[in-house]
């Protein structure tokens, strides 16, 4: 008998790419094997993202396209899965009838009976309308699960299933418990529940048997790790634990909030030389006014405090930090404040988001006020200060050689790229994808305004590549 073949798409943040790879490991073990494109697969999943309108258009668009497949391929499993899941439920079936199953991020552990009891109801219909599928609207198996289930954290995970050979996230907590005003995760994914550190050593000593050795840790507000725990281990706890896998090169975390960055941290930071040298930091505004009505719970002067107790004791740090403009209410005086701050802290990287409602949140109840034409000026202005910093960042490497983690091809034909421990993207010439996941000196001969160019130089291959073959998991 031929194996079901599955193609998963992930929409969003790095949570939701972890959470397909835990469902593929699940489907794996029951016997699915990944198709080679979508229109090979029996079973069409996408894990999908609530944080921005943009992200469900984009699910909703696709969507759309599977309908028109499944009108000649009743036997068709379409599932959406994740946040979008979790917050229309049966919205979607409504919306979309054709659509299999709808499975919410507390539900991930069984994933692997609920699509094969959409297959089995795929396909007692099919045989039942088989004369007429032509004809009329196909209806789907309508399995929801978004409520109850079994939590992805229960996954035995096949450590194969990952993009990369050297690299793998860890998720460490689920949820979040803070009250930020424009934010559904806490609706999509729930309060925090965060995993014991014995199961998290775990599974990374597993991943790094594997050939990993950079791990990034995962949580919606990852530096608050352990609250609900027994003895409340820290992020700093956890990190000391890691850090003592011999393999293990390099222990990143995101993304974190100003209030938990904490004086344990700071000093693990400083001292645990494997941790990257970067610090994904959202401030979200420059304004204290603005910070307020999101509550985000602290001021501007409390996270320029934060930022110098680290600078003071990890100078070689760098942040990263996410902007929202247009937030209900925002002047031009509060953003002009956000572009100072941007440049007060002088952040390596910023993401810089266009504000936009979400259902369900408290901002949503505001006046959406602001003109998105405004907001796009406003976004186009934060960025282009951005880019001028980071421009300077890298303008300064040239001419350093730097420890280079080799992640794939370029974009540019003939060129490989990959990070530095600061998390900055540097492109080389070569086509020798033996350097796939090895750490390779590259030393700086050109800056541009989101990356570097270098020339690799001679190195131990030997030393610096990881073992093991991995096994490509579908994104």
């Amino acid at each position: 008998m031929t194996a079901p073949k599955y193609h998963l798409t992930s929409y969003g943040c790095q949570m939701n790419k972890l959470d397909s790879e835990l469902v593929e490991s699940k489907l794996r073990q029951l016997g699915y094997v990944a198709a080679p494109a979508e229109a090979d697969a029996d079973v069409v999943l996408l894990n999908t993202c609530s944080v921005r309108q943009h992200a469900e258009d984009r699910v909703w668009s696709k969507l759309g396209k599977l309908r028109i497949r499944k009108r000649t391929d009743p036997g068709l499993v379409v599932g959406v899965l994740g946040c979008m899941a979790q917050e229309h439920k049966r919205y979607l079936l409504a919306r979309m009838p054709h659509v299999d199953l709808v499975v919410g991020p507390s539900a991930f552990g069984d994933i692997d009976r609920t699509v094969e009891q959409a297959r089995r109801k795929n396909g007692e219909l099919a045989a039942e309308r088989e004369p007429a599928r032509t004809k009329h609207e196909v209806q789907g198996a309508g399995v929801v699960q978004v409520d109850h289930g079994v939590s992805g954290d229960t996954i035995v995970r096949d450590v194969r299933v990952r993009p990369h050979r050297s690299q793998a996230f860890v998720s460490i907590m689920r949820g979040c418990n803070m009250p930020c005003t424009y934010c559904i995760v806490p609706t999509t994914r729930g309060e925090e529940i965060s995993r014991p550190v014995a199961d998290i050593v775990e599974e990374a000593q597993r991943l790094c048997d594997d050939g990993v050795t950079e791990i990034t840790l995962l949580g919606q507000t990852v530096n608050a790790y352990g609250r609900d725990l027994p003895g409340k281990p820290t992020l700093a706890l956890l990190l000391r634990a890691l850090h003592e896998i011999p393999a293990l090169r390099r222990l990143a975390f995101i993304t974190s909030h100003p209030n938990f960055l904490g004086p344990d941290l700071i000093t693990a930071l400083a001292e645990l030389p494997k941790v990257a040298r970067y610090l994904h930091l959202p401030v979200q505004s420059g304004s204290n006014r603005v910070l307020k009505t999101m509550r985000r719970g602290y001021t501007v002067e409390r996270y320029l405090a934060r930022v110098e107790q680290l600078l003071a004791a990890a100078p070689d740090f760098e942040l990263h930090s996410d902007f929202i403009v247009g937030y209900p209410g925002e002047t031009e005086a509060d953003f002009e404040e956000s572009v100072a701050l941007l440049r007060r802290v002088d952040f390596a990287q910023s993401y810089v988001f266009k504000y936009s409602p979400r259902p369900g949140t408290v901002a949503a109840e505001l006046p959406d006020d602001v003109p998105e034409a405004e907001k796009e000026r406003r976004n186009q202005v934060l960025l282009a200060a951005q880019e001028e910093l980071t421009l300077r960042r890298n303008v300064a490497h040239v001419g350093q050689t730097v420890e280079v983690l080799v992640e794939g091809a370029s974009k540019v034909a003939g060129r490989l790229s990959g990070r530095t421990v600061h998390h900055r993207l540097v492109h080389f010439a070569s086509d020798d994808l033996e350097l796939l996941g090895q750490h390779v000196p590259v030393r700086v001969t050109s800056a541009l305004a989101h990356s570097c160019i270098g020339e690799l130089q001679a190195h131990d291959a030997a030393g610096a590549r990881c073992a093991g073959p991995v096994e490509v998991g579908e994104q």
